[in-house]
């Protein structure tokens, strides 16, 4: 059996289309000023679409790399930065005008797929897939600081809030590397299962959750790199972190569903369906009053509300939604 990620690696770059959509369009006049951002990456028509959270219209389509994946957003709100698969290429995105800034040249077939921002926002770390490494970028200069050699095929990349460890997921060793950030050295490997997707670590530092597509939910100690649990789930794909840390959300690309994880037990609190098999839910992020999740088969972008685990709004996105970046309203967005 073949693991999506492989087969969506390879799709996104054999079927991206030359063409394009225009980009930047102007919001409507009636906006709400207060309104979170949602950005997603369209793999399929290299874009990446700017959602009102308030009104959940697309309010902007910006051209970006080739096959864009995942996407940070640094701590002053100012910019996005986008893994492009395809290009080798990391796209800036600047917020207040939802423009591309600069562009930053990866190594020729790196193939960037995870990106992850320590918590100051001076370095972007991008899982290499293509390469079996993981970059090192200071996003001051644009350059790439160092390059480590991980597992094989790295899928995503997490960084603990302390920013003293990275955290890359590798699908084809099955496995996950732990980086010294000081250092840029991985100092351990970690099995975790079969074809490990996405990573997570929770905000107390304590512990790193692992999605693997074949064999489940791995929840591991970071303190000594300990496995402290494992969760049947069918082909959990990507995983994400609730602000204060009580719950890890994981979707699950079979049955078309979220899954909500209680990380005092960890043991799977609640589920939501957001689509039949075939919808394929890859990403998903979560604020303190909503859960988005990209949808790649259906090309839709589902709004949960975490307090009842009901999805309330489902908003139509361009071809092939995978990353997501939610940007929240303050003083440096005017």
């Amino acid at each position: 059996m073949i693991p999506r990620s492989a087969v969506t690696m390879c799709f996104g770059l054999l079927l991206a289309p030359i063409g394009g959509l225009s980009c930047a369009t102007s919001p409507p006049a009636d906006t709400p000023a207060a309104s979170a951002r949602i950005y997603v990456t369209n793999q399929l028509d290299n874009t990446a679409s700017v959602i009102d959270g308030g009104t959940h219209k697309i309010v902007a389509t910006v051209r970006v790399g080739v096959s864009p994946a995942q996407m940070a957003v640094s701590p002053d709100r100012k910019s996005v930065y986008i893994a492009n698969t395809g290009s080798d290429t990391v796209s800036v995105l600047n917020t207040a005008d939802n423009t591309i800034a600069r562009t930053i040249a990866l190594p020729r077939g790196s193939r960037p797929i995870g990106v992850a921002l320590n918590a100051n926002g001076r370095y972007l770390y991008t899982a290499d897939g293509g390469s079996d490494r993981v970059s090192v970028l200071d996003t001051r200069t644009g350059r790439v600081r160092a390059s480590v050699r991980v597992g094989t095929q790295p899928l995503s990349v997490a960084v603990a809030t302390d920013g003293k460890t990275v955290y890359a997921a590798n699908s084809g060793s099955g496995d996950v590397s732990v980086i010294n950030a000081r250092t840029n050295r991985v100092v351990r490997a970690i099995h975790t299962g079969r074809f490990p997707s996405g990573v997570a670590v929770t905000p107390d530092g304590a512990s790193v959750y692992v999605t693997n597509e074949l064999s489940g939910v791995t929840v591991i100690d970071a303190g000594n790199g300990t496995v402290q649990a494992r969760l049947r789930e069918p082909s959990p794909f990507s995983v994400a972190m609730s602000p204060d840390g009580d719950r890890a959300y994981v979707t699950s690309l079979g049955p078309g569903r979220v899954t909500a994880i209680d990380t005092a037990t960890h043991r799977v609190s609640s589920t939501v369906s957001v689509g039949p098999p075939g919808t394929d839910p890859f990403t998903v992020r979560a604020t303190g009053d909503a859960l988005y999740v990209t949808n790649q088969g259906a090309n839709t972008l589902s709004v949960i509300d975490p307090s009842t685990f009901r999805a309330t709004a489902t908003i139509g996105t361009g071809n092939s939604p995978y990353g997501i970046a939610v940007v929240q309203p303050g003083p440096t967005n005017g």
